[in-house]
């Protein structure tokens, strides 16, 4: 949405999203409740006023399924550049979707912060005769944005930025003058400016020197972009960084860089699925780790919750797959044991407990088979095969 006007771009999007009148937005309509004519949700738009900037800014945010069912909290993926909505706000919400739904990556809370003035914000050096307004910017962050959306939302204790275009510039800034901000960082192509290189190197070997106060995650990615402007500085001063990084054995650091050679897109990549498949490594269940009940899959997301810093929930889809592994094997009690465990972090999930009411009905427990049926009914309605058990027990 280059060159629209950030008034143009919230009327466009106050159009398609469900605007939230107060802490929690009110949940979308299901698919198969929509009539002709509807908007198709994303997200909603919420607004908060800026002290620090005497300016409003706007949000969109995007809940993980399931939201308004549950009590659990989730870590947070904080999108600069929010108001290309079709661009880097619907990526990163069908990233975090794709990517959670099979288990790959915890369920997270995306916030698109729309831009006003994207270079003054976000770039440590003055662009086009105008100084840098990042300090503002950055208290602007950590004194309101933060706040707002941790006390607004059920949020984990874990943030990651995602910093596209001048995005990546301020999210190095962000890491060297406020390490302690976000756990982890997935940016593109932050030294391609020779000003601002210059400006962000001594920064950043001081913190490679001490490392950052807590385990910390950074992947860069820049781009030969075949056919557009060569940034061959950028990927000098990547590689600078990265040896600076390698050379020093930094603590608490884990670096991941990427080069893309020949990149069609005019946009440089920002390797999202990439770097949230890296940073949350392992939240996949092992395929070949046996398991035989419940502690063996609550043992692997404890030391994946050592590793990252934040207790990190067991994947649905480890639990529903396992559950239904050990029941087919006839080990009913450990299926149960799971089953159970399910729905008390997933109480929003049908699936857990259609699965627990069919175990129950096979075992004899009539009384409590019917009870779960009726959950199945009351989270879908029209769900036959539920009502059609329910007669025969009833």
């Amino acid at each position: 949405m280059r060159g629209i006007p950030a008034t143009a771009v919230l009327f466009v999007v106050l159009t398609a999203f469900q605007l939230a009148a107060g802490p929690l937005a009110a949940a979308p309509p299901s698919v198969q409740e929509m009539v002709d004519g509807d908007p198709v949700p994303i997200g909603t738009v919420r607004s908060l006023h800026s002290d620090v900037l005497d300016e409003d800014r706007s949000l969109f945010v995007c809940l993980p399924d399931g939201y308004e069912g549950s009590s659990r909290s989730y870590p947070v993926l904080f999108v600069l550049y929010g108001d290309q909505v079709r661009g880097y706000f619907a990526e990163a919400v069908h990233t975090v979707n794709r990517l959670s739904g099979e288990g790959s990556i915890p369920q997270m809370i995306v916030v698109g912060v729309v831009n006003v003035d994207r270079y003054r914000d976000l770039s440590p050096v003055g662009r086009r005769g105008n100084p840098s307004g990042i300090g503002p910017f950055s208290r602007f962050v950590a004194e309101e944005l933060l706040p707002f959306v941790e006390g607004e939302f059920r949020t984990k204790d874990y943030r990651i930025l995602v910093g596209p275009q001048a995005g990546a510039e301020f999210g190095l800034h962000t890491l060297a003058t406020r390490p302690a901000l976000f756990n982890a960082f997935i940016v593109e192509d932050p030294f391609s400016v020779p000003e601002t290189r210059d400006l962000l190197m001594p920064m950043l070997a001081g913190l490679i020197e001490e490392g950052p106060p807590s385990p910390t995650f950074l992947q860069v990615t820049w781009a030969d972009r075949a056919g557009f402007a060569v940034r061959t500085g950028g990927a000098e001063g990547l590689r600078g960084f990265e040896k600076l990084v390698s050379d020093s054995g930094t603590p608490n650091l884990t670096l991941i860089v990427n080069y893309v050679e020949s990149s069609e897109d005019f946009l440089p990549p920002l390797l999202l699925k990439d770097g949230l498949r890296a940073l949350f490594r392992g939240h996949r269940f092992p395929e070949d780790r046996e398991v035989k009940g419940l502690a063996d899959i609550t043992t692997h997301y404890d030391e994946l919750s050592a590793r990252l810093g934040f207790d990190v929930d067991v994947a649905l889809m480890t639990l529903v797959g396992n559950a239904s592994r050990l029941a087919q094997n006839g080990e009913a009690d450990a299926a149960e044991e799971i089953l159970d465990y399910l729905i008390l972090t997933y109480p929003e999930s049908l699936d857990g407990y259609w699965q627990l009411a069919n175990l129950c009905r096979e075992q004899g427990d009539n009384e409590r088979a019917i009870e779960l049926y009726h959950k199945c009914l009351e989270l879908m309605p029209n769900m036959r095969p539920a009502r059609e058990w329910l007669d025969r027990l009833e």
